[in-house]
């Protein structure tokens, strides 16, 4: 069973050995959360190449070293190659960096779940490593019922936050207001109005409250 977490990756050093198109796919979320990304690959894709060439991507074209884990604060197995993926996992097991080895869980340390993202929201789905496809048709799934109304529900709440937070010292409070939030239907009714007019209400229905 895997602990579920998010994790805060701005700035902080990822390495990323393989240069394949599941590579590919990796870097790419791992740079959308601003990571610094370093692979390892003796072949790459032309899009990683791309991103190379531009600056956002630090490409050594050559086989895996163990001091290319230097600095890490995770790393990902994205090759086919048994032995350079047990020495990837071993090299980061004794420097207690966590690594997750694609489609091998017994050599991960995490895994990376299907993302359903609509703006500030994030939906993570993890069949533990048993069934990748399965996550993929759930993934599917949440894509159909997770609506732009939602995200935007949620940058509205996110606006309030710190005046709910200033206005109700006890937490149980704040808990109730952002409960009696979500209960007004909010989801629903903020289609029919502008970001404006929907914290217009939001901050009504704050100051109706005793």
């Amino acid at each position: 069973m895997f602990y579920p977490i998010f994790l805060e990756l701005q700035n902080r050093a990822v390495l990323v050995v393989g240069g394949g198109q599941v590579a590919e796919r990796k870097v790419e979320a791992l740079l959308d959360a601003g990571a610094k990304v370093t692979l390892v690959s003796p072949d790459v894709t032309p899009r990683l190449l791309e991103l190379g060439n531009s600056g956002r991507l630090d490409i050594h074209q050559r086989r895996f070293k163990p001091s290319d884990m230097e600095g890490a604060t995770l790393a990902i197995s994205a090759t086919d190659d048994v032995v350079t993926q047990e020495q990837v996992a071993g090299i980061a097991a004794s420097r207690n960096i966590l690594v997750n080895t694609v489609d091998t869980p017994e050599l991960c340390d995490f895994i990376i779940p299907s993302i359903v993202r609509r703006g500030e929201i994030t939906v993570a789905i993890s069949t533990s490593g048993k069934s990748p496809a399965l996550a993929s048709e759930l993934r599917k799934r949440f894509d159909r019922v997770l609506t732009d109304s939602m995200a935007r529900t949620a940058n509205v709440l996110g606006a309030i936050r710190d005046e709910v937070h200033q206005r109700f010292p006890d937490s149980e409070k704040r808990k109730q207001t952002f409960e009696m939030i979500i209960a007004s239907g909010i989801v629903d009714w903020i289609s029919d109005c502008d970001d404006a007019a929907a914290l217009s209400r939001v901050r009504q229905m704050i100051d109706g409250i005793s």
